[in-house]
């Protein structure tokens, strides 16, 4: 079953990059992606960002299934706002990895996590506070965002 489509996709993203803006309060953005579909989501948010404030959003990516060690990329500008972007939140284990991973966290004013799709079922206390859509779902039901050329094109939902 379709969720989204490409079109509400880009309009769901361009909502959640406007949310941003306003939460970081005019103090530089960072956004740290999660895995490939995160990047995905990261990259439309950050278009937006960018379009908006006339300011460049340092943007890094991260595997979190990787073992290597995982450090910022970039310079953190003073009161940085970092945000982390995954395409769907479920357990929150993959968003509680990914703080554990990231060493600079202390030197950010405020972070916060966003998520295209949150379909419940936590295990870990992570919470989202910027989410696309809520999709309450069954534990036997799985949310797949589908790429086309690195690029959102739809979010189903399928039985496992």
């Amino acid at each position: 079953m379709i969720l989204l489509d490409e079109a509400r996709i880009e309009r769901t993203l361009k909502r959640m990059a406007f949310q941003i803006i306003e939460m970081a309060q005019g103090y530089p953005v960072y956004i740290v992606a999660l895995n490939e579909r995160g990047s995905s989501v990261a990259s439309s948010i950050k278009n937006v960002i960018e379009k908006v404030t006339g300011s460049a959003v340092p943007t890094d990516r991260l595997d979190v299934d990787e073992e290597n060690g995982f450090s910022l990329s970039q310079p953190i500008l003073p009161d940085s706002f970092l945000v982390i972007v995954d395409d769907v939140i479920f357990s929150g284990e993959t968003i509680q990895r990914a703080m554990d991973r990231i060493h600079a966290i202390h030197d950010f004013r405020k972070i916060c996590v966003s998520v295209l799709v949150d379909r419940g079922h936590r295990k870990y206390p992570v919470f989202a506070e910027i989410v696309g859509v809520h999709v309450p779902t069954k534990l036997n039901e799985q949310v797949n965002l589908l790429l086309d050329n690195s690029k959102p094109e739809k979010v189903i939902l399928e039985q496992l």
